[in-house]
């Protein structure tokens, strides 16, 4: 049972049951159709997407990384069919957004704001109509009243007949102030002039605004449904592969545009920009390491929009056949076991003591041999060991898979001194 006004500080239920659809609408369920709040995720098409083929509200799916993300239409796979289709969602994301800060230029906010103005005089009229309608109902309301005041308290038959109809005649204005309160709330806020002034100038420089970096994706997908009602993208094929978008806009007008339709190959291939910086980088005698560094400074991504590693380079110049050149570094030169004033080197080391380099570098990282890195011979870096009686003792009681080789050394071991000693 519904008691309307029963209580000063509640809401009316016309309010309420606003509130409640617009609950419904920000609402984002799994095959709803409704297309949801606008949230912060990187799909910027995302609940006002359908899908031109089957007409359902097409899902975003995000990867392992949040750039990159597809949208997706599932079509009746509940009912055991197969997926309808899906595309990349960056594509015609771009395209979207390129077709909006085109259309919203400062000659259409200047006739959106000369249609607010006859909005706000249309409904400036209406406001008066209300008020006409309500000094009616009132006038009615106190007819009534003097109708019922002035017969006599004996003719009880035409006193119930007139109470009843000064009731309803209350119950009409009542109904009346309800539907006035209701048209007078849901009426566009006017705008001073300073605010058309303020709009004008953000309208000039709407591009910069919408790639600042405080703009957040909520509130660009924001600024997209102010003005667009939906987009339907279908899948085109022949002539070639694209996306045929048509874009609906709040005033009724529609817009047909392409966008492409990239393959996963195509998706995941290195930028040409960084393939270029990486050919450049290599003639100029720079090794992989050091393009990866130069490549994560200049803010430039894999073809997977991550970073840049030493294996990531390596493919990279693998895949577009790009040789490292450094006609002033000699490579492939073999770093002696032993440097002329004595020290090791890593595969001296290693075949001093008959282990393999790795188990070298292992001591090396956990302290127990000391090395000191140095250009050699046009080398970049070379590793060198000093080897003493005291770390050459303390490395032969160390427990170790050893290769089988070990070198003619005059330098005696442990176990040979223990042998002289014991004779």
């Amino acid at each position: 049972m519904r008691l309307e006004g029963a209580h000063p500080g509640y809401i009316t239920w016309e309010i309420f049951v606003e509130n409640q659809e617009k609950l419904r609408r920000n609402l984002a369920r799994m095959n709803a159709v409704n297309r949801g709040a606008p949230r912060e995720g990187a799909a910027f098409l995302a609940g006002v997407l359908l899908c031109g083929r089957c007409g359902r509200r097409m899902k975003t799916s995000y990867g392992s990384r949040s750039a990159r993300y597809s949208y997706i239409c599932g079509g009746n796979r509940d009912k055991g069919q197969v997926l309808c289709w899906t595309t990349p969602g960056a594509a015609l994301d771009d395209a979207v957004q390129e077709l909006f800060l085109t259309t919203m230029v400062p000659s259409e906010i200047e006739l959106s704001l000369a249609v607010g103005a006859d909005v706000a005089a249309k409904s400036e009229a209406l406001n008066e109509h209300w008020q006409l309608r309500r000094e009616q109902a009132e006038y009615e309301v106190r007819r009534a009243e003097r109708r019922y005041k002035a017969v006599d308290p004996d003719n009880r038959v035409v006193a119930r007949t007139l109470e009843r109809e000064w009731e309803e005649r209350l119950q009409e204005l009542e109904k009346l102030k309800l539907q006035h309160a209701r048209a007078r709330e849901e009426k566009r806020v006017d705008l001073s002039e300073e605010d058309r002034a303020r709009i004008r100038a953000l309208a000039k420089n709407l591009s910069a605004v919408w790639r600042a970096k405080t703009t957040t994706p909520a509130e660009r997908k924001a600024m997209l449904r102010l003005v667009v009602e939906a987009i339907s993208a279908t899948p085109m094929e022949v002539p070639r592969r694209v996306s045929k978008l048509r874009v609906q806009w709040k005033t009724g007008a529609v817009t047909d545009l392409e966008s492409s339709r990239p393959s996963r190959r195509e998706r995941t291939r290195t930028p040409e920009e960084a393939v270029e910086r990486i050919r450049t980088l290599a003639a100029a005698g720079h090794d992989d390491r050091e393009m990866a560094k130069s490549l994560n400074e200049v803010g430039l991504k894999t073809g997977v929009a991550g970073q840049w590693s030493l294996s990531a380079v390596r493919w990279a110049r693998r895949r577009n056949d790009i040789k490292l050149l450094a006609p002033h570094l000699p490579r492939g030169l073999k770093v002696p076991d032993r440097h002329a004033d004595g020290r090791y080197s890593v595969g001296g080391v290693a075949l001093r003591f008959g282990v393999t380099p790795n188990v070298v570098r292992a001591w090396l990282r956990k302290g127990v041999l000391a090395g000191q890195s140095e250009p050699y011979a046009g080398l970049r870096q070379v590793i060198w060991i000093q080897l003493d009686e005291k770390t050459t003792d303390q490395i032969e009681t160390l427990p170790r898979r050893r290769t089988g080789k070990r070198p003619p050394s005059s330098q005696p071991t442990q176990r040979s001194r223990s042998a002289r000693g014991a004779l």
